[in-house]
C-alpha cells in the first residue's frame, strides 16, 4: 500500500502532453474494453483523490530461470545471471516480489519462464507458489508453447492470463488459440531485435485476430537501461487507437514512461529501472494503476 504519509492528491507530476494536444482526452470504448485516449491538461489526470495522476499500468517483470530471478539483456539468455536489486538482497522470486510491493502496491506482474520457453526445464512451482502468496496480483505469463495447457488447466486456481510471443510460439498455433473456442483472456507479445519482427509475418498481416491487450518488446533495450526505443515498421498511431498496447525495453526514467503515455500506450513493463531506481516511488505516484 501507498504509504499514509504520501499523499497522492498533492503529487506534483509533469505535463504529459504540450498545448497542441490538449484536444484528444476522451474515454472511449475500443473493442468492448474502456482506454483512455490522449490528453493535455487537467484532462488525462482523474479526479478526487487522483487528480494528479496519469491512467497508465506500471507492470514488474520477473525473468526466471533456474528457480532464480535473473537479469534479462538484450535477449542474450545464457549470459542472464541472478538480479541484484536495491529492493532486497536476494534474487529468489517472493523476495523479489515482496520488494516490487514494497515499492509500490503493483496488480500486475509479467512473469517470463526462461527455462520453459527454451524447452530447459521449467518454473512452474515457483509461478503457482507465487500466485497463491500473491493472489491479489494478476500473473501475466509467457512460458513458450510447452505449458500452455496445463497453465489453461490451473487458470481458475491462480489469476493468470497466458502470453503468445510471436518469437516463440508459431502462428498457427496462436490463431488456433485466439480464434478457437477457448475464451482463456490471451494476451499477444510481438517481439522484436535488431529491428525485426520475430516471427511469422503472416501474424503482422491478420491483426484482425489480435487480442484487446498487445505487448511490443524490444528485446535489443531489455535490460540496457538505454531508453525506450519503438521499433521501426510499425504504425504506432495505428496500434494505440485499435489495442491496448503495453511496451516493455529499456525504460529508465519518469521521462520514457510520460513519452509513452504521450502517444496513448495502456502501460510499460519495467525490471531494471525499478531495481536501479531510475524510476522511483515519485515517479510510480503519477499513475494511477
Amino acid at each position: 500500500m501507498v504509504p499514509e504519509n504520501e499523499d497522492i492528491a498533492t503529487r506534483q507530476c509533469p505535463e504529459v502532453v504540450d498545448s497542441c494536444e490538449q484536444h484528444h482526452i476522451a474515454f472511449s470504448r475500443k473493442r468492448g474494453r474502456q482506454r483512455l485516449t490522449d490528453q493535455a491538461s487537467a484532462g488525462d489526470i482523474l479526479e478526487n483523490q487522483d487528480i494528479h495522476r496519469y491512467v497508465m499500468q506500471i507492470i514488474p517483470v520477473l525473468d526466471l530461470s533456474k528457480g532464480q530471478v535473473v537479469h534479462a539483456k538484450k535477449g542474450n539468455r545464457q549470459h542472464y545471471r541472478p538480479i541484484q536489486s536495491s529492493l532486497c538482497s536476494s534474487s529468489h522470486p517472493v523476495e523479489i516480489v515482496r520488494g516490487y510491493l514494497k515499492l509500490y502496491p503493483f496488480r500486475t506482474l509479467y512473469v517470463a519462464d526462461l527455462d520453459a520457453i527454451e524447452q530447459q526445464g521449467d518454473n512452474r512451482d515457483i509461478i503457482q507458489a507465487l500466485g497463491l502468496e500473491y493472489p491479489e496480483l494478476e500473473i501475466w505469463l509467457d512460458s513458450g508453447l510447452s505449458l500452455v495447457d496445463h497453465y489453461l488447466e490451473i487458470q481458475n486456481t491462480l489469476s493468470l492470463r497466458i502470453i503468445l510471443s510471436t518469437e516463440s510460439i508459431p502462428v498457427s498455433t496462436v490463431k488456433s488459440l485466439i480464434g478457437g473456442d477457448c475464451r482463456h483472456p490471451f494476451i499477444l507479445s510481438v517481439d522484436y531485435r535488431s529491428g525485426n519482427f520475430l516471427g511469422a509475418p503472416h501474424t503482422m498481416q491478420t491483426r484482425n485476430l489480435w487480442p484487446t491487450d498487445v505487448i511490443i518488446l524490444n528485446l535489443d533495450q531489455v535490460g540496457t537501461n538505454n531508453g525506450m526505443a519503438l521499433p521501426d515498421g510499425l504504425d504506432f498511431a495505428e496500434l494505440f487507437d485499435q489495442y491496448n498496447i503495453y511496451y516493455g525495453g529499456g525504460i529508465n526514467s519518469l521521462a520514457d514512461l510520460m513519452q509513452l503515455k504521450k502517444r496513448g500506450a495502456a502501460g510499460a513493463l519495467l525490471a531494471t529501472a525499478l531495481h536501479g531506481k531510475t524510476v522511483n516511488r515519485e515517479d510510480l505516484l503519477c499513475f494511477r494503476q
